[in-house]
């Protein structure tokens, strides 16, 4: 619980940090759900439409749990981070599937 809480707060924060990146995010609809892409400058360079890190093809629930795992996926880039997202990072966001 401790850790949604922190997620909640910290990525508002996060997001603004990062805004005047080149590396931006967006989400759109999917049957079923949302997906999300991460964008540099005006090319696409990741299309997400299923959740990342779960067996089968599952669509985020909701824009909001998309645009979550869009803005940590974004942050890991501009971090030289691999852009690969985990189970567990999925669970502290409060991602359910």
């Amino acid at each position: 619980m401790k850790r949604h809480i922190l997620w909640a707060l910290a990525l508002p924060l996060l997001a603004s940090c990062l805004s005047h990146s080149p590396v931006k995010t967006a989400t759109f609809p999917v049957p079923g759900g949302y997906g999300y892409a991460i964008l540099f400058e005006k090319d696409t360079v990741i299309r997400q439409p299923f959740i990342p890190a779960i067996d089968g093809n599952h669509p985020f629930l909701t824009e909001d749990q998309a645009q979550k795992i869009a803005e940590l996926v974004r942050y890991k880039l501009i971090h030289e981070e691999a852009p690969a997202v985990t189970v567990q990072e999925l669970r502290e966001a409060g991602i359910q599937w």
